[in-house]
């Protein structure tokens, strides 16, 4: 395989495996937010090229950069919430595109508008949520719940003590 493509499949194989594992509700949530987060990036968002859709290979070369953005960000600071930057720096300026030309784009779509609003939509979650780990993150809370349920499971090992803070009700529907 492509050395531009393994590494960052490994990293994504290494992520995968921990979603995984069994014992945190909050991983199995995240595992289903990821699909619904991806994989239209990577099947519908492509075969907008049938109809002329520019926007559609934009979204799936984003997803391309992101990838490769995580797997950089991966080995300085694994499992860490700083992780979403890969979303912020590539999804969002493809964001504030869609959103500018948004009405254009939709009625350029015609009768397949509805999958780029659904998509527009999972963009802009997807960046709220980010943005909201960032800032949990620089706010001294790095690891999210799922995380912190492996740490404590025996799944990972995180020397940094924040890994081993108590996963509460709380927690994991705020932090």
């Amino acid at each position: 395989m492509s050395p531009l493509i393994s590494p960052v499949i490994d990293a994504i194989k290494d992520h995968r495996a921990l979603l995984n594992q069994p014992g945190s509700p909050t991983c199995w949530l995240v595992g289903q937010w990821a699909k619904i987060m991806v994989l239209p990036q990577f099947f519908l968002a492509p075969l907008t090229i049938l109809f002329g859709a520019i926007e559609g290979p934009l979204i799936f070369l984003t997803r391309f950069l992101a990838m490769h953005v995580v797997y950089v960000l991966d080995r300085y600071m694994p499992y860490t919430r700083a992780l979403d930057l890969c979303h912020l720096a590539t999804f969002g300026p493809l964001f504030v595109y869609f959103t500018m030309e948004f009405e254009a784009i939709r009625a350029a779509w015609g009768m397949f508008e509805i999958l780029f609003v659904i998509e527009y939509g999972i963009i802009g979650l997807c960046l709220f949520l980010d943005a909201r780990d960032l800032i949990l993150h620089f706010a001294g809370r790095p690891f999210p719940c799922y995380v912190r349920d492996h740490q404590k499971l025996g799944h990972l090992q995180i020397e940094d003590e924040r890994a081993n803070e108590p996963v509460t009700l709380f927690s994991r529907l705020f932090w």
